[in-house]
């Protein structure tokens, strides 16, 4: 997020207002850095629950009205999301990420996969009532590999065509009271730098900047045939490399392996406050059974009966021409060894030889080595983010991020 390459200008479009930003971590793992999905693992993780809090139910108890909001009850109302929302979510997002766009399909595959949760979630729509259309969306969730039971996500999406007409700050405010009526301390969002108007309201609204994150792409027609990172000269002699289709994508065993390699390499990765572990069970889920799930693209690197590097691809549904990279982890005593950058250099090879045009991923400002590789081989940063917190009546020094 700090490096800015040319790209195109887009200060002249709408203020999105508060968006999450996707990939926080378990997010970027599973589905790659996708800017804008409300599945993270945090949709698991039941047994951190106080109490169970299945998708959407506890959002029905907060109706409408539930605070004094500027927009015009005359012209929009407030109800909890229902299953037929997808449509609205997609578009409505799509609309203010057109470089990201996103499908309900894949939206409503994602909440299928989660609808077990056990973790506090409200989302609610925002309607025209004129015309009965959905024109924004709200969320405030529980992140599993981030979790606390009273630190949340909020994310604010308007249409461009209903921004600034008190709508964003009618979902947020019921968002934020809904946090408070159950004894949050913390709220986590983000905004997009370049979105005068959304930082402002981030600001006012009492959120600080902890951190940025940005969009870079890779054009695989621009770029060189052969990266300019070059293939390091002395890998490990006991590694080999291998992908998760070559060595069995449906054996349990070979998926535990997996699990236990990305716990082992994500410990020390950046985010927002201690990380939490998911179980196998729920990792599988998410890893092996998502809508972008691509396991000729898991790479991996192998010691001997241990996998000690990775990276994926992601496919996605509403973009033919691009990949997303996903998780990139090594295990401690393998790393500075070349294995990160020559794990990165197949997949370009991959996407390459298939015939995709883009790979995109996300980066934060934290992790400077995956982003030294990334640049070595062209990727460009697109837009950036910037990741924040605000504290609420609760006092979080007894458990600090």
């Amino acid at each position: 997020m700090i490096c800015r390459a040319p790209v195109r200008d887009l200060s002249a479009r709408p203020p999105a207002g508060l968006r999450k930003l996707a990939n926080l971590v378990a997010a970027r793992r599973f589905v790659g850095s996708g800017a804008r999905l409300t599945i993270y693992s945090g949709a698991l993780r039941s047994r951190h629950c106080h109490q169970r809090s299945p998708l959407r139910e506890d959002s029905r108890k907060y109706g409408t009205g539930l605070v004094q909001v500027s927009m015009e009850p005359s012209r929009y109302s407030a109800r909890p999301f229902r299953s037929d929302d997808y449509d609205v979510r997609s578009r409505v997002g799509t609309r203010l990420e057109p470089e990201e766009p996103i499908t309900a399909e894949e939206l409503r595959v994602w909440d299928r996969i989660y609808q077990d949760s056990a973790l506090a979630k409200f989302d609610f729509i925002i309607e025209e009532r004129a015309s009965g259309a959905g024109v924004a969306y709200g969320s405030l969730h529980h992140v599993a590999d981030m979790y606390h039971p009273h630190r949340y996500w909020v994310e604010v999406e308007v249409d461009p065509d209903h921004q600034h007409r008190g709508v964003g700050r009618a979902l947020y405010e019921r968002l934020e009271k809904i946090a408070q009526d159950r004894s949050a301390e913390l709220l986590w969002a983000s905004v997009r730098a370049d979105d005068a108007r959304s930082v402002q309201f981030f600001e006012r609204t009492g959120f600080t900047v902890r951190r940025r994150r940005w969009v870079s792409r890779l054009s695989l027609n621009d770029a060189p045939t052969s990266p300019s990172s070059p293939r390091p000269k002395a890998l490990p002699p006991e590694v080999t490399f291998t992908t998760l289709a070559e060595e069995g994508a449906d054996r349990r065993e070979v998926r535990e392996r997996i699990y236990r390699l990305d716990l082992a390499a994500s410990q020390d990765e950046p985010r927002l406050q201690t990380m939490t572990e998911i179980s196998f069970e729920e990792y599988a889920k998410l890893m092996f059974e998502g809508p972008r799930y691509l396991p000729e693209a898991v790479f991996l690197a192998r010691a001997r009966d241990q996998y000690v590097a990775m990276t994926t691809l992601h496919q996605l549904p509403a973009e033919a021409d691009t990949l997303m990279v996903g998780f990139t982890g090594t295990l401690p005593p393998y790393r500075g060894r070349g294995l990160a950058s020559e794990l990165k250099r197949r997949a370009v090879e991959f996407a390459r030889a298939r015939g995709y045009r883009y790979l995109r991923t996300h980066n934060d400002s934290e992790n400077p080595r995956i982003w030294a590789i990334n640049q070595k081989l062209g990727f460009q940063v697109q837009r950036v983010w910037m990741m924040g917190e605000k504290r609420l009546g609760r006092d979080p020094a007894a458990a600090p991020s």
